[in-house]
């Protein structure tokens, strides 16, 4: 769109000044090019020619608007793209965590839980107080996230979450369905699920992270207040969590206290 402008004030121009030049010879050579529009509407053709040269100056000033459009959404898809590298590295940083036998940067809660993040087996692949049928069913959703196989990912967590509603992984199972839409960026289906954690399972030690995620979300909505707020949280109720940390330094950023 940009270049047919352009080629159309181009055109316009050159037929101007064409125009202008056999009705009045004498005004090539005129140095006062600001009032020549208005010696030209004074021959035959001059009502003609000044609206097209008003034309001239608006299909200008229509390109410099598009220009100013074209530099603002580059500037927002670079800023997109640097936004989707993160959620990238953030998630392979938690799943690499975990393979290593880190905390998964969930933070204790004392529970059972809480012991099961402290000891290493956040993702689930030693829990002891469920079947290997359950298990093997949540590792297969788990595994399909690590691998980067999303959709699928996303099936496998919604039939556990479905299958097994009440069991010590189902926390964790809905806690990863929403880190898989987040990476996504399906967020809003990826804050009903940090939702769910942080509402039916209270005492689990994914809530901090939950709420840090569920900020990020706000945040990217333009909900700034509720952002902060939501952060906050995580840093009064989960002051010794990971994810405590990264909210104070999220709230850091935007000038509030934490």
């Amino acid at each position: 769109m940009r270049n047919a402008l352009i080629t159309t004030i181009f055109a316009a121009t050159v037929a101007l000044a064409a125009t202008g030049l056999a009705a009045h010879p004498a005004m090539a050579d005129s140095a006062d090019s600001n009032s020549q529009p208005l010696r030209l509407a004074q021959n035959d053709n001059g009502p003609k020619l000044f609206t097209l040269y008003q034309q001239i100056q608006n299909l200008q000033q229509q390109v410099r608007d598009l220009n100013g459009r074209v530099d603002t959404l580059q500037h927002k898809l670079k800023q997109n793209e640097k936004g989707q590298r993160d959620l990238y590295q953030n998630l392979d940083k938690r799943l690499s965590k975990l393979e290593n036998g880190g905390a998964g940067g969930s933070g204790s809660s004392g529970n059972a839980h809480g012991s099961q993040a402290a000891t290493g087996n956040d993702d689930g692949s030693n829990a002891s107080d469920v079947d290997a049928a359950t298990q093997a069913a949540y590792m297969d959703g788990f595994n399909k996230l690590k691998n980067g196989k999303y959709d699928a990912a996303i099936a496998a967590f919604k039939q556990f979450v479905a299958q097994h509603p009440h069991t010590s992984l189902t926390d964790n199972a809905w806690y990863w369905l929403g880190e898989t839409y987040y990476v996504q960026q399906k967020l809003g289906q990826s804050e009903k699920a940090f939702d769910t954690v942080v509402n039916q399972f209270s005492d689990s030690s994914k809530v901090p992270s939950a709420l840090y995620k569920i900020g990020l979300i706000k945040a990217a909505h333009n909900h700034s207040d509720n952002a902060k707020a939501t952060w906050q949280r995580v840093v009064d109720q989960y002051p010794n969590s990971d994810a405590a940390g990264l909210a104070r330094k999220k709230l850091q950023s935007l000038g509030s206290g934490g």
